[in-house]
């Protein structure tokens, strides 16, 4: 995991949660959700890969696709 890249996050507009593109090791690209702890207001450890891409921006169009805050987002503008 050491090896994995940060490329960019997407954050719910209330503060709970975001969603993170990461690039793995292995050099494929991923997005994964993570929650905010509310005692805390740190993040909490990512969940897991949802979806495995070839690039950034197809895991970017996925997560925008797919997570339910994001495609309300989208339709907005």
């Amino acid at each position: 995991m050491s090896d994995e890249r940060i490329l960019g996050s997407f954050e719910r507009p209330d503060g709970k949660e975001r969603i993170v593109v990461v690039r793995r090791s292995d050099g494929l690209t991923t997005y994964r959700k993570q929650s905010k702890h509310t005692e805390s207001d740190a993040w909490g450890v990512t969940g897991p890969d949802c979806g495995i891409y070839d690039d950034e921006s197809t895991a970017r169009a996925e997560a925008e696709a797919r997570v339910w805050w994001l495609a309300a987002a989208g339709s907005a503008s």
